[in-house]
């Protein structure tokens, strides 16, 4: 093998010495069109020619010294397929209470017991606070003396009419004045009742407004109640997605906090957009076994989509790079001499994006191999070693 590579140089030497004698001065270019053209031939086939020689010598030399032999990069790749691309639009939402309710006195009054706390579960009915009506009872007291009296005049009147003695009209009186006082007492006693304050929901008591000893009134509340056994996710759409969120429609949630998600339909639209905004809500159902996860007023968003491609060039975010100037540029594997697979530099233009998937409207093609993990520090016409070959994902559907 030695003696071979000894004989290879000397051709190259006495190749080149031949090139470079007075005879065949190739710097000489004549003036004749076709002589130009002919040593234009002559040219290229040495060229041709020292170029095999040239590759033999490397071939010889790698053999017997590997660290001779050209280092390759070594890279990954991926074929470009088309696919469906789903863009999706986020909207902020919140975790709501299906039904939310506030507990409060009809009558005025101190009161006198609270027997709920914050986070307190109650049944509907039950005894959230007793006030002190004192007026009220002050005024039963006074018609149940009243109504004592006027039961001995009517009784008296009745015995008296029955034996025929005294007038009708005393009579009557006695007995409308006993009927009044008697419908007086059970107005108070309804009153007295409403000096109680009861759940009007099962739920979680989510806020004390007032405590035993504060004087409450009629359209203050004293506690708030949240239905917890059912949540809703309220979402506010700009109005430009009327068109595009059904009743029905299946929507991603995410809550960002808890690292959670999931997927339920659209329950309700609004039916009004907001003035001051131009947005309308919209409601999803929380599903009953995420229910104990979530608590009220944790922030969410809400995947709805914006536009559906059928048939595009999708490919990853992350092996798309971008020149000073801003054209924004990918490699692919290609062929390249001497049966060396080399990195070409593609310019591409990008239309939508959701997540780390853009769409390629320009510079790839089905079947390109684009360079997917190792294109950071190519430069274009690189010699690579592609490690592993995949296909790109069918879509980016949810």
């Amino acid at each position: 093998m030695k003696n071979i590579i000894i004989q290879l140089i000397s051709l190259l030497f006495l190749f080149l010495s031949a090139c470079s004698s007075p005879e065949a001065d190739s710097t000489v270019i004549p003036e004749d069109l076709q002589e130009k053209k002919a040593m234009l031939r002559e040219v290229r086939s040495e060229a041709k020619d020292l170029n095999e020689r040239i590759k033999m010598l490397e071939d010889a030399i790698a053999e017997q010294d590997p660290d001779f032999a050209p280092k390759l990069t070594l890279v990954a790749t991926e074929v470009v397929a088309k696919s469906s691309f789903n863009n999706y639009a986020n909207l902020q939402a919140t975790v709501q209470a299906d039904e939310t309710a506030m507990a409060g006195p009809e009558l005025p009054g101190r009161i006198i017991s609270l027997r709920v706390d914050e986070g307190d579960n109650v049944r509907r009915g039950q005894l959230i606070a007793t006030l002190n009506v004192e007026s009220v009872s002050v005024q039963k007291a006074e018609l149940e003396t009243a109504a004592s009296l006027a039961k001995t005049v009517f009784e008296r009147q009745q015995r008296l009419w029955e034996q025929n003695i005294g007038s009708e009209i005393q009579y009557l009186e006695a007995k409308n004045n006993y009927e009044r006082i008697q419908q007086s007492l059970k107005s108070l006693d309804v009153q007295l009742a409403k000096a109680n304050v009861y759940a009007p929901i099962s739920g979680t008591v989510q806020q004390v407004f007032m405590r035993a000893g504060e004087n409450a009134m009629p359209g203050a509340p004293i506690v708030s109640i949240i239905s917890t056994g059912k949540l809703k996710i309220v979402a506010d759409a700009p109005e430009e997605f009327l068109t595009k969120v059904k009743r029905g429609v299946q929507v991603k949630v995410n809550v960002p906090t808890l690292d959670e998600s999931f997927t339920a339909p659209i329950t309700r639209i609004g039916k009004t957009v907001d003035a001051a905004n131009r947005t309308f809500e919209v409601e999803i159902n929380v599903p009953s076994g995420k229910t104990n996860q979530l608590k009220t007023n944790l922030l969410a968003e809400v995947e709805v989509l914006e536009s559906e491609i059928t048939d595009a060039i999708v490919i990853s975010q992350d092996v798309i790079q971008q020149e000073v100037n801003g054209q924004r540029y990918t490699f692919v594997a290609a062929p390249g001499e001497d049966g060396l697979t080399i990195a070409k530099k593609v310019y591409v233009e990008t239309g939508d994006r959701y997540e780390n998937q853009v769409v390629i409207t320009s510079g790839l093609s089905v079947g390109d191999r684009i360079i997917t993990t190792g294109s950071r520090g190519l430069v274009s016409g690189q010699p690579i070693d592609i490690n592993a070959t995949t296909t790109s994902p069918a879509d980016n559907g949810k």
